[in-house]
């Protein structure tokens, strides 16, 4: 269950900081581009974890 709360939580901050990317401002645009490249380090992290769960349970 905490794994999908995770999963939701990286999604709701990739759809906002998508909003800072269409920002006209250089700033605000390399911020919302360095969310997403966490979001997405946190994102494949929590698949591993999901796996390697899977795998000890069969």
């Amino acid at each position: 269950m905490i794994h999908i709360l995770k999963i939701i939580a990286i999604i709701i901050a990739i759809t906002y900081s998508l909003k800072l990317v269409n920002s006209q401002s250089d700033l605000l645009v390399f911020g919302g581009l360095a969310v997403i490249g966490c979001a997405l380090y946190f994102f494949f992290n929590e698949l591993n974890e999901i796996l390697n769960l899977i795998k000890s349970k069969l």
